[in-house]
């Protein structure tokens, strides 16, 4: 088990102040907090470095202990030592008063504690969502004033409660409610509220306009009660937009396919194409060729939370050749089939 430097994690310095370690903190958390990194498993980890790095650091019997493990490592290291050799768990209970010895593979003695009647979380309810070395040292960090929830255990007896130092039970946030809801793209690009019923309780949903397939909206507070006058969970809502049967979506941008006829395509013109709001006349090139590609900006998706801002459409020409031609108009063609020096039937 390596030694894990929380200063670094921080990023301050090892003379910072408790104010400034507890703005470096906050500064992280809100970056890399779950509900701005939902998707993200590397952010959730580093939320909880972060989270693990404070809880030492921004207490002071709790950073106390570190800095002096932190000496003591230092030199165990200079010395030639290794962490494989180092007892961490010893050194620990050496500086709580918990027994004799350095934490060295030796047993060697240590001078200095972090004082009489240090107690840690590991001397309430044992291990937790922290580290190993975090485990190791602080058994669990339970800091003064810190709660902590003892999850359940085969064969406690206990169930998931939180309690405060005191041992009294502490308010606990209720669980969270994760739902679906599906839209058309109409309502996507428009933006709609919708009234859905969420333990059967009617609640009314903003869906911004530009939203995407898979993203989800969190209403505060909507999900399961708390206990002991703890706040109520949060609802988060995935949104699914419905297949279309006119326009496919690529992020900001609709594509769509739309029929030419060879007359437009070999000598130009105008030709009108859908949008979701209409239809808008574009101007075809002569000499197009079938499955050429039109952007026509600004008519695709609005860009969510960007007012004003659209992307594009992008329309694909597809031949369509004349039926039941004429006598005439098959002389005509075989003319100019003749003339291209193209051999056809007849």
């Amino acid at each position: 088990m390596n030694y894990k430097d929380y200063y670094k994690v921080l990023g301050v310095k090892k003379s910072a102040a408790k104010d400034e370690i507890k703005k470096a903190y906050r500064s992280l958390a809100r970056k890399y907090h779950p509900d701005v990194n939902a998707d993200d498993p590397a952010a959730a980890k580093r939320f909880k470095e972060i989270g693990e790095a404070y809880e030492v650091l921004g207490n002071e019997e709790n950073r106390k202990l570190y800095d002096q493990l932190g000496a003591q490592w230092k030199n165990y290291k200079r010395s030639g030592g290794s962490s494989s050799d180092f007892n961490w768990q010893q050194w620990a209970r050496s500086q709580r008063g918990g027994g004799p010895g350095s934490g060295y593979g030796s047993g060697a003695g240590q001078a200095g504690s972090a004082g009489a009647g240090y107690r840690t979380a590991g001397d309430f309810f044992g291990g937790g969502d922290f580290s190993d070395f975090f485990e190791q040292i602080f058994g669990g960090g339970m800091s003064r004033g810190y709660q902590r929830q003892q999850r359940n255990r085969p064969g406690s007896g206990f169930r998931e409660q939180a309690y405060d130092w005191g041992g009294r039970m502490s308010a606990e946030k209720g669980k969270d409610i994760n739902a679906e809801l599906a839209i058309t793209l109409e309502e996507a690009w428009h933006g709609v509220e919708k009234n859905v019923r969420v333990k059967q309780k009617p609640i009314k949903i903003k869906i911004p306009a530009g939203i995407r397939s898979g993203r989800r909206l969190k209403l505060r507070e909507r999900g399961h009660p708390g206990k002991n006058g703890g706040p109520a969970g949060d609802l988060y809502i995935k949104i699914d937009i419905k297949p279309h049967p006119v326009f496919s979506r690529e992020e900001d941008d609709l594509y769509t396919n739309v029929d030419v006829s060879l007359y437009h395509l070999l000598l130009g013109g105008v030709v009108r194409v859908p949008t979701i709001t209409g239809s808008v006349k574009i101007k075809v090139p002569p000499e197009s060729q079938a499955g050429k590609v039109m952007r026509v900006a600004g008519h695709g998706m609005p860009v969510f939370q960007q007012e004003g801002k659209r992307g594009d459409l992008y329309v694909t020409l597809q031949a369509l050749l004349p039926e039941k031609l004429t006598s005439r108009e098959k002389e005509l063609f075989k003319q100019l089939a003749d003339i291209r020096g193209e051999k056809t039937a007849g």
